[in-house]
């Protein structure tokens, strides 16, 4: 293939590859129960878990649409995609991640006890000791 001919599908391919992503996360925050055009709606408690794992299956899609690229020698369009799906994958990893740990805060450590012999500053006697 031309190279101008091979740059010219990796373009097209990758404005594919921005849309297709868009579309899937839109879907994904449907189907996780998300309402978008309800002002009154609380969609504090929707993870956005699903919507990031449909984004994931659009970079593995992209990946696997590289195969035959590489197969047809269109280099340049072949590592846009693995590229591109690459990042798909990455930044769906991040986003589920990001979205676990908002729905699995740490908790709190509780205060310590304050022990008036854990307060001595070199182990010596108890005239060191803060407590004493």
């Amino acid at each position: 293939m031309h190279p101008a001919a091979d740059i010219a599908l990796a373009i097209g391919l990758l404005v594919i590859d921005v849309i297709a992503p868009l579309i899937a996360f839109v879907f994904g925050l449907d189907a996780a129960g998300y309402q978008m055009f309800d002002p009154a709606a609380d969609n504090s408690s929707v993870s956005l878990t699903r919507p990031f794992a449909y984004v994931a299956v659009v970079g593995g899609i992209a990946l696997v649409s590289a195969l035959p690229l590489f197969m047809a020698r269109t280099f340049i369009s072949f590592g846009v995609q693995v590229l591109t799906g690459m990042v798909l994958i990455l930044v769906a990893v991040i986003g589920m991640y990001d979205a676990y740990r908002d729905s699995h805060p740490q908790p709190v450590p509780a205060s310590p006890s304050v022990d008036p012999g854990a307060l001595c500053r070199s182990g010596g006697d108890n005239s060191e000791c803060g407590g004493s």
